[in-house]
């Protein structure tokens, strides 16, 4: 391995002199003499010496090119007389990019020149079946065979170059001949090379890399002096020899070296000719071969150093420097703040590193063993060390290490998801012996995040601009939290290395976040606070992780109330509302653990009633702290939050205590489903409530889930309506009244529903009238409902499903509609409301159609004379109340 590292730098080092030592020599040599004789012409005419300017412009050429890949060549603008010395040699174009008028010019030269193209196509195969031919006919030794092969492709090189010294090979009528010949000559150079490394067996992988190193240095200099179809075509032959030639290798792993050379001389010739598209051609050629060799087995190992060469070569080539200076618009930059799109350079640099990450989360995927994952893993990692330490001066390539990071945070997620082989041998350490040492998968892998963010807090202390610094400090922020999160959901460290080992891990992390939050702290300005801010976030988040990991379902659930409270004093205190969003997170998780996890069944069925007092009464009172500390935030969208969640405790506080009170969930019935109705319900709400503050994509996520719980509330309301009604057994099954009359399992049961649809029909003004209408309606019917079931379970005992309606039952509906009509004009009167008076009298109307329509029918003798009497002295004196409060209404207020 060891002689192999050496011939590979020595191979390097070559290719680094060809590549920019000798074209660099040649092109000066040549500018030099073109100088000077244009200097001696102008001597010789007795003409003004030419300026430096004038020499050093290339000639304008006389005859209109007619190639596709001609770079267009404007008209000489003479400088401005006030211009400096640096206006002389301007920088080289930038922004070169690859557009629709150079792939029409393309289509438009194979149209009239396709018999060219052809024959480049059969001189190239001509020198790899000449490989072949001995093995068909045996008529040569393997020696002569590859002796032949590169002969004839000598021979086609220097045939094209004498055709291009002597007519060119972008004007004239050899447009293009030149570059045929001799790209056909490199592609046969580079299969003679392998077939004597493949097929015979004649050079070892040493011999091999070097002489290919040899033939990519003739490709450069040749690029250099032709036309792109030179580099085209070599670059395209050079990548499918290795298949065209056939046969088999023993080091199959030195073909992706050969690609990454292959990438290295496309590149370098495109870094200083600024056709754009050589570059995508050579990066899309070399990475299409590495991966048909690595889906061929040709091993993970070479493939992921492939990907570190390529990667690193499409960073630092195409702008021909050693540290990137891509300058520019970032990608990001473009998105959020508008502007030009990010140059050739950094989009080619932008679309390896995707690449790159895609493939080592790809070969982790499928590797069989763990050696391979860590290997992954380590790309990424040092892809994410590079981009941060080494783009600090290059601005438009500020958010490519975001891309590796990224990545690594989906590989975890999806290797516990999966069970991959890395999370199955961390796995089973749970099984190990109390001797042995726990697995150190998760410690790696959070140590791994906190170097991440700890890389992404030191870049942003470099990085110029507020945008800039705040998208770090964000990264820097989420980066180790994350990767923890992701732990504790799909690995679940705390089984395997013990609960109090993995939050120590966890607080560690915590620690780090606060130590970037005490840096951040002494610088000054509102940008600092946010730093601060997004720094404490991740702080508390990862501290009630912490607290998640050893705490019990009650306990952890009061702790999450504290850190919300405890988010808030920090707000008021620092003025840091972007620790807002922190609030809003604990205030999910809360609601969250009160509904489903531990959920309701915990509370009702399983938990203390300690447990339920201090995991709901406990919230309750810190949310309620919360609220009064954030006063001075009135309206802010966290306060408004916050005040919801109280609501919706209280709610849920509530119902459990019930549940718990008429028994267990299964024997309540309808009382069961109307309670675990009314939670679901008061989600919907509180997700309604909160539609009075954020921005549009929080709009339309709080309606989706308010949509949510109302179905599955509605979906209970319905069981209860057809399973569990007590006026109508669902087949065999009977439903009884339990409880002592009016606080009783009907209460229980509708109640709670009219009371939710009622307070959200009051509280929700922001809502539409119409919607709220509905509430109101909602609200009246299950309050009517629930009065007429208790009136006959007043009159017929537990069981409503009996037949019939006693006499009594019957004039108590009467009396129940004239008390309800009263009690509605009063409140129309103390309102002013025009609506609840129509409301009233339609009460009135009903209650006259029932008499007439319903009671008349049973009634007879004094009893219909006394209820008659009693119907008509009540409806007198509501009359005389309806003119009263109409007359008082149309009287202005005072």
């Amino acid at each position: 391995m060891e002689m192999d590292t050496i011939v590979v730098i020595v191979a390097l080092c070559i290719l680094a002199l060809v590549v920019v030592g000798l074209p660099y020599l040649l092109v000066s040599h040549a500018r030099l003499r073109a100088r000077v004789t244009a200097l001696e012409v102008e001597l010789g005419a007795g003409e003004r010496p030419l300026s430096a300017t004038a020499i050093n412009q290339e000639p304008a050429p006389k005859v209109a090119s007619t190639g596709p890949w001609v770079r267009p060549e404007p008209a000489p603008t003479p400088p401005p007389p006030e211009a400096g010395p640096a206006a002389n040699d301007p920088a080289p174009p930038r922004a070169f990019v690859l557009n629709g008028d150079r792939m029409a010019s393309l289509v438009r030269w194979l149209g009239e020149n396709w018999a060219l193209a052809v024959a480049g196509i059969s001189l190239a195969l001509a020198g790899v079946f000449m490989v072949q031919y001995g093995v068909e006919n045996g008529l040569l030794t393997p020696f002569w065979r590859v002796m032949g092969a590169l002969a004839l492709g000598a021979a086609l090189i220097a045939g094209g170059e004498l055709i291009r010294r002597r007519h060119g090979d972008e004007r004239g009528a050899t447009a293009g001949l030149p570059s045929v010949l001799s790209g056909a000559g490199v592609i046969t150079l580079f299969a003679a090379v392998l077939a004597a490394r493949a097929l015979y067996g004649l050079i070892g992988p040493e011999a091999t890399l070097i002489a290919l190193v040899g033939v990519a240095a003739v490709a450069i200099g040749l690029g250099w002096f032709y036309g792109p179809v030179l580099s085209a075509l070599g670059l395209t032959g050079a990548g499918a020899a290795p298949f065209l030639v056939g046969g088999s290798s023993d080091a199959p792993w030195v073909f992706y070296y050969y690609y990454a050379l292959l990438a290295f001389v496309g590149l370098a010739v495109d870094a200083w000719r600024r056709w754009a598209w050589i570059s995508v051609l050579a990066l899309a050629v070399t990475v299409g071969g590495a991966t048909l060799l690595y889906l061929g087995g040709a091993g993970a190992l070479h493939y992921l150093a492939f990907w570190a060469l390529a990667t690193l070569f499409a960073v630092l080539v195409p702008e021909r420097r050693l540290t990137p200076l891509h300058a520019g618009n970032s990608l990001s930059r473009r998105i959020m703040a508008g502007g030009d799109f990010p140059e050739f350079p950094t989009r080619l640099a932008l679309a390896m590193v995707a690449l790159s990450s895609a493939a080592a989360v790809l070969v982790a995927m499928d590797a069989g063993d763990v050696l391979t994952i860590w290997l992954s893993l380590g790309l990424l990692a040092a892809m994410i060390a590079a981009l941060v330490l080494g783009t600090s001066r290059a601005p438009a390539l500020e958010d490519l290490p975001v891309l590796p990071a990224l990545a690594g945070l989906v590989f975890v997620a999806v290797e516990g998801l999966e069970s991959g082989p890395l999370w199955a041998t961390f796995r089973a350490g749970a099984a190990r012996l109390p001797e042995t040492p726990a697995p150190l998968a998760a410690s790696v892998l959070m140590l791994g995040g906190a170097v991440t963010s700890t890389l992404f807090a030191l870049r942003m202390r470099w990085s110029g601009g507020v945008v800039a610094m705040i998208l770090w400090a964000l990264g820097a922020a989420l980066a180790g939290p994350a990767m923890a999160l992701i732990l504790e959901l799909w690995w679940q460290p705390g089984d395997v290395i013990g609960g109090y080992h993995w939050a120590l891990h966890v607080i560690a992390m915590a620690g780090l976040m606060v130590w970037f939050a005490m840096r951040a702290a002494k610088a000054q300005g509102q940008e600092a606070r946010l730093h601060v801010a997004l720094f404490a976030g991740a702080a508390i988040v990862l501290i009630s992780l912490a607290l998640f990991v050893m705490l019990s379902a009650a306990a952890l659930t009061l702790a999450l109330a504290v850190m919300v409270l405890v988010t808030a004093l920090i707000d008021r205190r620092f003025d840091l509302p972007l620790l807002g969003g922190v609030a809003q997170l604990g205030i999910a998780v809360i609601g969250y653990r009160l509904v489903l996890d531990p959920g309701l069944l915990w509370a009702v069925n399983r938990a203390s009633l300690s447990d339920v007092i201090l995991s709901h009464a406990g919230p309750l009172a810190l949310l309620g702290a919360a609220w009064w500390v954030m006063a001075p935030r009135a309206g802010h969208a966290t306060r408004v939050v916050v005040e919801s969640a109280i609501w919706n405790i209280a709610a849920i506080f509530a119902s459990v205590l019930l549940q718990r009170w008429l028994g267990g969930l299964g024997a309540m019935g309808h009382a069961g489903l109307g309670l675990m109705a009314t939670v679901w319900l008061v989600t919907a709400m509180t997700q309604l409530y909160r539609l009075q503050v954020g921005g549009r994509i929080m709009r339309v996520l709080r309606v989706t889930l308010a949509v949510g719980a109302g179905a599955i509330g509605a979906i209970l309301l319905a069981a209860q309506a057809v399973l569990t009604n007590p006026l109508m057994p669902f087949m065999w099954r009977k439903e009884w009244v339990t409880g002592p009359a009016i606080f009783d399992s009907l209460a229980a049961a509708y109640l709670p529903v009219a009371l939710v649809f009622a307070m959200a029909a009051w509280r929700l003004g922001h809502l539409p009238r119409l919607l709220r209408r509905v509430f109101a309606l909602f609200a009246s019917a299950y309050a009517a409902w629930y009065g007429a079931l208790e009136i006959r379970r007043l009159w017929q005992g537990r069981d409503l499903s009996v037949s019939g309606v006693s006499d009594g039952e019957l004039y108590s509906y009467t009396i129940a509609l004239i008390a309800v009509s009263a009690v509605l004009l009063l409140l129309a009167l103390l309102r002013r409301s025009e609506t609840l008076r129509r409301l009233a009298m339609a009460g009135v109307a009903l209650t006259v159609a029932k008499v007439f329509l319903v009671d008349m029918a049973g009634l007879a003798g004094l009893v219909r004379v006394a209820s008659f009497l009693g119907l008509g002295l009540s409806l007198a004196g509501l009359a005389w109340l309806n003119q009263r409060i109409a007359r008082h209404m149309a009287e202005p207020s005072a």
